[in-house]
């Protein structure tokens, strides 16, 4: 509000009233059907633009994580979002749990889905699978590593990477998981529907980095062809899934998402939507100005970016 202000009186107009219960109103009548379609219509500009971008092995990766968010302490967002374990009545902050699809290569949020704390990420993840296309390679953690959810992707011929559970025991460098009984979380239909068994290959290398303790690391991966997909590459791949914790980075902290400011739990939802945009955005014009001055995209800093943007906002202004 302040800086609209400011560009009236710049411009010779008269400044709106510094009251913001306008644009809390505006944004209580904003249809929330209409955030996810405009998030559609960005992701679809940025796929279109992002033909040439890198890719492993001649393949798409998009790379599932998830993360917590908090919001002001409500009784309606109580009553939606309660509060996380271990936080007594009137001491903590309702939380969110949130997981999210990323492109590998430009950063773009894909998808995400929200719900309670307790909610575990596998059934999060499964409500993404629309978002995943056919050919591409999905890039996870450990929390990931079930037999239905990797199932179900192989349905749909989506390969994975992830890290194994570690309370999964492997043996061999390939492996044939048999179906187990169905967890609570799946309807009897849908794991009728998955198959018998699948069969996994594992994967294991070693991180030694100067100063720190050497850790050895175990993947787990339904690409099966060693002489496409050696180990050497996986280990590689893998190592980059720490690019998703930088996506989560700018969301949470360069942008503000951490702690949320919304009263209602539909306002909560459609600030959730509004940060995707936004963040979108900025990847948007990240992959513009890196197509346009001939410059890799990963040489772009999100952060920079977002800074040079509110530094130059004030010359824009009399164009806007």
């Amino acid at each position: 509000v302040r800086r609209v202000q400011a560009w009236c009186v710049a411009d010779k107009r008269t400044p709106p009233d510094e009251n913001t219960s306008a644009y809390c109103q505006a944004r209580a009548r904003l249809p929330l059907a209409t955030l996810p379609a405009a998030h559609e219509e960005l992701g679809g500009w940025i796929e279109r633009h992002a033909k040439e971008t890198w890719r492993w092995c001649g393949r798409a990766v998009k790379v599932l994580d998830g993360c917590g968010l908090s919001m002001p302490d409500t009784e309606g967002n109580r009553a939606h979002w309660p509060y996380a374990g271990g936080q007594k009545p009137g001491c903590g902050f309702p939380t969110a749990q949130m997981v999210g699809l990323f492109c590998l290569a430009t950063g773009r949020l894909v998808r995400f889905a929200l719900d309670a704390w307790k909610a575990h990420e596998i059934p999060l993840a499964r409500q993404l699978i629309s978002w995943m296309e056919p050919g591409e390679i999905v890039l996870t953690d450990r929390g990931f590593c079930g037999w239905g959810f990797i199932a179900l992707l192989q349905r749909k011929g989506v390969d994975v990477v992830m890290r194994a559970h570690q309370s999964r025991k492997l043996k061999g460098c390939r492996m044939t998981w048999s179906k187990p009984q169905r967890p609570e979380t799946w309807t009897k239909s849908l794991w009728a529907e998955l198959p018998a068994e699948i069969t996994v290959r594992r994967v294991r290398f070693r991180i030694a980095v100067p100063g720190f303790r050497t850790q050895a690391v175990v993947l787990v991966t339904t690409l099966l062809d060693e002489t496409l997909y050696p180990d050497a590459a996986l280990a590689a791949l893998y190592q980059r899934r720490w690019a998703v914790e930088l996506c989560f980075r700018d969301i949470k902290t360069t942008l503000g998402l951490d702690v949320l400011r919304c009263q209602t739990p539909e306002l909560v939802e459609k600030e959730v939507w509004l940060q995707a945009i936004g963040y979108n955005l900025v990847r948007a014009l990240m992959l513009e100005a890196a197509w346009t001055h001939g410059v890799e995209l990963e040489r772009l800093s999100f952060k920079g970016t977002v800074d040079t943007l509110r530094q130059w906002t004030p010359l824009l202004a009399p164009s806007m």
